[in-house]
C-alpha cells in the first residue's frame, strides 16, 4: 500500500488563515493609526515590542516532522530547521519563553527588548556555524514596519 500524502491538520490550516488576517490587520493599523493618531512614545514602543514579539514567537513555530518509530519505540524526528532558517519548534520550549518588555531609561527615553532567558536561544543567536539566528533576522526582516510604527506623530 502506498504511503498517504501527509494532509494539514484543521487546526494548522486555521493558523494559516488567522497570519494572513493578522498581516492584513497590523498593514492596517499602521496605514490608519499609527501614522495619523498621535500617540505617546513610551505606546509606540509598547506595539513595536509587541508586534516584533509576536513576530519572533510565529517564525519559530513551524514544527519539526517526526516520523517512524526509533529502537526504544518512540519518534524520530526526520525533518529539523537547516542552517539559515528559523530554529523549528520540537519541544516548544523556545517559542513560550520569547518575552517582551519596555523600560524607561530616563524621561521621554524608552527601550523595548524582545528575547528569551533559555541558554538555548542565546546558542542559535550567536553561533555562526548553526547560523540559526530567530530575534536579529526577525528585526531584520520588519525593520520597515518598526520605523514606520515608532516615527508617527508623537503626543
Amino acid at each position: 500500500m502506498p504511503p498517504r500524502a501527509k494532509q494539514p491538520s484543521a487546526a494548522r490550516s486555521g493558523r494559516a488563515g488567522r497570519a494572513a488576517r493578522k498581516a492584513v490587520e497590523i498593514e492596517w493599523f499602521i496605514r490608519n493609526v499609527s501614522d495619523k493618531v498621535k500617540l505617546t512614545m513610551r505606546k509606540r514602543v509598547r506595539i513595536t515590542t509587541e508586534f516584533l514579539k509576536a513576530k519572533v514567537v510565529k517564525n519559530i513555530s513551524r514544527p519539526v516532522t517526526k516520523g517512524g518509530t526509533g529502537p526504544r519505540g518512540g519518534k524520530i524526528v526526520t525533518d529539523r530547521s537547516k542552517p539559515s532558517e528559523f530554529p523549528k519548534a520540537d519541544t516548544t520550549q523556545l517559542m513560550k519563553t520569547i518575552f517582551g518588555e519596555v523600560r524607561q531609561v530616563s524621561p521621554g527615553v524608552f527601550d523595548g527588548f524582545v528575547g528569551t532567558p533559555l541558554d538555548y536561544g542565546l546558542i542559535l543567536e550567536t553561533n555562526k556555524r548553526l547560523d540559526r539566528s530567530f530575534l536579529k533576522r526577525t528585526f531584520d526582516e520588519e525593520r520597515s514596519t518598526v520605523t514606520r510604527i515608532l516615527t508617527g506623530p508623537i503626543k
